[in-house]
């Protein structure tokens, strides 16, 4: 059997973490692309001077799953971030969670979504929060099943263009 691990990402980390974070969102939204905004996009959001700030940010924690020590997916957590629509009094966001395609269906998106849960509760957090676009429905059931539940909608500018999300919830305690 294979060892899934996952561990806090560190500043050597960062193109890793860059080069992931590229290649998963492509892969989540390259048949969506109608704009051709992704490239811009992604070279943008994924810049790895960016991540490397990020990763300085005490307020931001990267995780990354492995499979016998290669990466096949990254979550970023950050604290200090709500929206009005957020009931948790003590909330934490779970801004990115994305996995290889290739690992679709293997439980590497579920391992990766409880050790969050239990990161977020271990801190002291009171809801984890997230953002998925609309249009997504596999995204919005895996949520689902971890009782995330739709407690807004926020605009998410894309280029030339203005997509919406939903944000979901799970209070924690």
């Amino acid at each position: 059997m294979l060892e899934i691990t996952i561990r806090e990402a560190n500043l050597e980390d960062a193109a890793l973490i860059s080069v992931l974070a590229s290649t998963t969102f492509y892969e989540a939204y390259f048949e969506q692309d109608e704009s051709g905004n992704l490239a811009g996009y992604i070279s943008e959001a994924f810049d790895l001077h960016k991540i490397a700030a990020e990763l300085r940010d005490p307020a931001i924690t990267f995780l990354i799953i492995s499979q016998s020590g290669k990466s096949a997916g990254y979550a970023k957590i950050v604290r200090n971030s709500t929206l009005d629509c957020i009931e948790g009094s003590k909330p934490v966001e779970l801004k990115r969670i994305y996995i290889l395609e290739r690992v679709y269906g293997k439980g590497f998106g579920a391992r990766l979504l409880e050790h969050c849960l239990a990161l977020s509760a271990n801190e002291g957090f009171d809801s984890l929060w997230l953002q998925v676009w609309e249009e997504n429905p596999r995204a919005q059931r895996f949520y689902a099943k971890y009782d995330f539940r739709a407690v807004g909608k926020v605009e998410m500018p894309y280029g030339d263009v203005v997509g919406v999300n939903l944000v979901f919830e799970k209070l924690l305690t």
